[in-house]
Formats: structure tokens, sequence, C-alpha cells
């Protein structure tokens, strides 16, 4: 079954940006959530099978790492949403906005345009797909098109995307740094010891964000959670998706201290026991709480304390119970040692308090 051709969202729903890695190589998807379900708007990596050099021996994904490390290789962006295979990956889900999502479309369609142009000369034959050499498939496949969905129109705030090829996107980006795009371009067409699948899916992270997340450079790292595609679909339970970092936010001194405090949490919970529905609850009511304080930008003191101690209030009884559910863990909460969460509420709750006992005092 094929990507459906029509997909509607809603304009404020949660879009994600996720770089993964399947085996040795790294790639991007874009989605929006649904219904509580992620839905994958684009899926693009960058490949060396059009390199020239390959003919057609080249038959697996190690003769392809022989090349990366050896030499300089041609690469191209390849379109992977038609990969409907199941398979483990890991991987970093970032929060991002529909204006993020258009970005993306934007430096895409350029990327895809100037290789367009690059490899305009390459000659493929008139034969079936199968029979034609790596390097034909690679430009076969380039000058196919990278499918997308591409918004077509708006009404009370829905969004229907339609999927087409991504040169159909008309918008010039808002990016104003013409370097560090032409930059992204440029190293989009070769594959180099310093310039890895990686290194492309990382420019096209960074820049759909605009902040760099802390995602290893080295290819053959493995991401900070673990999935599974199942029809080369995101699964609907057990994917996480970080907000935006603290130093996105414009807070007094004291909310970015407990900012902090909870997206340390937020990236920490997910890298233990992620398929858990008690992982996914905790993830959840962390992230509430965390766009709950970033949202506003300057609460006093007390606002602050009565935000935390109200939510954790609220959800004592999900916060006190462990994931790892054991014999010495059950001698751990008899000794009355606190969970993770509700050590990190503790600090977060000390933070505030001090600040609020340092303004009490009286001046000399």
């Amino acid at each position: 079954m094929g990507r459906p051709i029509v997909l509607v969202a809603n304009k404020k729903s949660e879009f994600f940006i996720t770089i993964a890695k399947k085996g040795i190589h790294s790639f991007v998807m874009l989605g929006v959530m649904v219904d509580g379900k992620p839905e994958l708007l684009a899926k693009v990596g960058k490949g060396n099978v059009i390199d020239e050099d390959f003919g057609i021996s080249c038959t697996n994904q190690f003769t392809l790492f022989g090349k990366i490390l050896g030499s300089h290789s041609d690469a191209s962006l390849m379109d992977e949403g038609e990969d409907n295979r199941n398979s483990d990956i890991s991987y970093q889900a970032y929060s991002i906005t529909y204006e993020h999502y258009l970005e993306f479309l934007a430096i895409t369609r350029d990327i895809h345009e100037d290789q367009l142009k690059y490899y305009k000369e390459r000659k493929v034959r008139n034969i079936a797909v199968e029979k034609l050499t790596y390097p034909e498939k690679g430009v076969y496949f380039l000058r196919r098109g990278i499918k997308c969905y591409i918004p077509e129109k708006e009404h009370s705030g829905q969004i229907t995307f339609r999927l087409q090829n991504v040169d159909n996107y008309g918008k010039a980006s808002t990016f104003n740094n013409k370097q560090i795009r032409d930059g992204i371009i440029d190293g989009a067409r070769e594959i180099n010891p310093s310039n890895t699948c990686r290194t492309t899916a990382c420019d096209i992270l960074n820049y759909t964000l605009q902040h760099s997340p802390k995602v290893p450079a080295f290819f053959t790292f493995g991401l900070d959670y673990k999935t599974k595609l199942v029809k080369g679909q995101l699964p609907q339970n057990g994917f996480y998706i970080l907000p935006p970092p603290p130093n996105c936010f414009k807070v007094n001194p004291t909310q970015m201290e407990v900012l902090k405090e909870l997206y340390e949490k937020l990236e920490d919970l997910p890298k233990n026991q992620p398929d858990l529905d008690i992982t996914e609850k905790k993830f959840n009511q962390l992230k509430y709480l965390y766009q709950e304080i970033a949202g506003e930008s300057q609460l006093s003191l007390n606002q602050l304390l009565t935000k935390i101690a109200d939510h954790r209030k609220t959800n004592d009884p999900l916060f006190n119970t462990r994931r790892r559910q054991s014999i010495f863990s059950s001698l751990v909460e008899a000794l009355g040692f606190k969970t993770g969460t509700q050590q990190a509420y503790d600090r977060m709750t000390k933070v505030v308090a001090e600040e609020i006992e340092k303004e009490q005092r009286p001046t000399q």
C-alpha cells in the first residue's frame, strides 16, 4: 500500500523533524501529529549510489562504506518515502512549527534543483530500471523527483497537503543567510570522510530547527532513542518528540534553571524502556509543564513555584511509580529513596524557594 495522495492536519498541530539512523545510513523524516499518531510528510537522505565508480558491482552498503572512507564520492539527496520495509532505527525527534516545515521544503527543493543541473549531462539508458547500473539508477531516481507533502490549501486552520514533487513548492526561503544555504546545497552533492550522510542530515536538521541540538557528528554513532519503523512508518506509541530547548526562550534566570532541569529529564526518559506506557505518560506530563513554563516569559517566583507544586501534586501517583519493578526497586522504595522524576521536582522546588528566600531577606 502506497502513501495517501492527500493528508489533512491542523496548522497548530505538533510538527516534527527526526534525524534517524538505520544500519550505517542517516536520514531525516518530517511529519505532523494527527489524532495522536505521527504522519510522515517527507523522508530524505544523502547517498552515493550515483557515483560513476560503482558501475554494476556495488551490491551492498559495505561497498559504499569503503568508498566513503577512501575518497571523494558523488552523491545526491534521495527520496526515501517509498521505503515501506520494517526496520529498527535509532533517532532523535524535535518539535517544529508549520513554518519550519515550509523552510524544509524550500531548502530541499533548492538542493534537488541544484543536483538536477549538476548531473544533467549524465546518460541513462532507456531500458528496464532493474537492468540499469547503480549510477544510472541514481540519476534515474534523482530525475524522478523527491516527493513530499506540499500544502495545497488552508481553511479554518486546517491544512490540506498533497503528495507531489518538491520542485512544485513555489515559496522562497525566508532564511536570509545565503552562505549557509549555499554550503548545505554544495555539501549535499558529495560524500567524503568529513561530509557523510550524517553531515547533510544534520545540516538539514539544524537549518530547519534554526538551532543545533546535540547529535553525534560521526555517522557510525547511534542516536539517543530507539524504535521500529513498521512498513516505513513511525509507531503511534513509543515515539518521543522533544520540545525546543531552553535557550530558544526569553525567560527570567530562575525560569531558565527550571526549564534546563525539565529538559534534561525529558532528554533522559526515553533512553530506557521507551515502550512502557508509564514512560510515555511521564514524558508527556513533564513536556506539558515545560511548555507551560516556557510559554510565559516573566513568571513571578511565586507563580513559578505554584505551577511546579500543583503539577507535582496532580501527578504524584504517576511520578512515584518506578519504571523498573524488581526486588531491589521495592527495597529502594521501602528505604524512602525517591524516583528520578521526584528528585528532579525536589531540585526545581529548591531552586525557586531559595530565590524567594533571597528576595524576602531585608536589605542591609
